[in-house]
């Protein structure tokens, strides 16, 4: 009985230094007030607890913008637990950059009436469209009960393609943009004047880019972003880079998909023999390629067609 109740304990024990290790919080300065937490560069799973996108915030003399808040209510619980462990000024603002769960699952618990919570034009009907589909696969994927407490929100304060919204953080100026349809349709990007760093879910690094709107869109989203006056890019997905050598790889991505598809049209390929036809060197060497590349040449092909 002894020997029984020693192992229960133990075990007991073990599973408790992993669930701690599972959910682990940490957080990177990677500018002068800018801090970021880097999701891991998978796709959501009952490993990883959905803990898969690029999350942050921005301090400034009075008040701090978060910008996306994760995948699970868990994890922003913990990232919320972090900031108050960093700054003791109050969170005005939450930007929710796109759609996507693993980016705003975290956010009930940043909301308490005062917050203003931004998104695009667009984002409050993908939410309220998708709720239940998303939280039933957040759940599914993470094995995680804390996506059961998830709440559906109201988008407070909305921002429309080619009206910017200027936020003053304190002696911070955050510039934050609504984009035409590219990734998704409710794309945003902020911009941090002070260091000339651009936050985007416009930009994957190492990660395949994965489709969801418009290619054309996309790529002209990315060539408007190659002339801003910025420095870093902070990603949606991946480390942080250099503008020049954050856009290449994507631009000479979506080229090759782009010139491909428009011969596979002109040649009358059906989409089973443009998936079969098309080059299968991952030039860019992306991550994740075999899943997200079939699926965007199924998307590019659906878009191009009719030309």
């Amino acid at each position: 009985m002894m020997f029984r109740n020693h192992f229960t304990y133990l075990l007991l024990l073990l599973i408790s230094i992993f669930a701690t290790k599972s959910f682990s919080f940490d957080l990177k300065k990677v500018e002068d007030g800018i801090y970021v937490h880097f999701g891991l560069q998978e796709d959501t799973n009952k490993i990883n607890k959905g803990d898969i996108a690029n999350i942050g915030f921005i301090v400034g003399d009075n008040s701090i913008l978060v910008i996306d808040t994760g995948g699970t209510p868990r994890i922003g619980e913990a990232f919320y637990k972090k900031i108050k462990e960093i700054s003791n000024l109050p969170i005005s603002y939450i930007v929710i950059t796109h759609s996507h769960p693993d980016h705003y699952f975290g956010t009930n618990i940043f909301i308490d009436g005062s917050t203003e919570i931004i998104g695009h034009k667009k984002l409050q009907r993908s939410l309220d469209a998708n709720f239940e589909f998303y939280k039933n696969l957040q759940l599914v994927n993470t094995r995680d009960q804390s996506v059961k407490k998830f709440n559906n929100f109201k988008i407070t304060k909305f921002v429309d393609v080619n009206k910017n919204l200027s936020i003053d953080l304190g002696n911070r100026i955050i510039e934050i943009q609504a984009w035409q349809s590219g990734h998704t349709d409710n794309d945003l990007s902020i911009i941090d004047k002070k260091t000339k760093t651009l936050w985007t879910e416009n930009i994957f690094i190492k990660r395949t880019p994965s489709i969801r709107a418009s290619i054309k869109g996309w790529k002209k989203n990315l060539k408007e972003t190659s002339k801003l006056d910025i420095n870093l890019i902070i990603p949606g997905h991946g480390p942080v880079k250099e503008k020049n050598e954050a856009l290449k790889p994507m631009l000479s991505y979506f080229d090759r998909l782009i010139d491909n598809t428009r011969k596979f049209h002109e040649k009358n390929f059906s989409l089973s023999k443009a998936i079969e036809t098309f080059p299968k060197e991952n030039k860019e060497n992306w991550l994740l390629y075999n899943i997200y590349h079939p699926s965007n040449i199924t998307k590019v092909y659906t878009e191009l067609e009719w030309e």
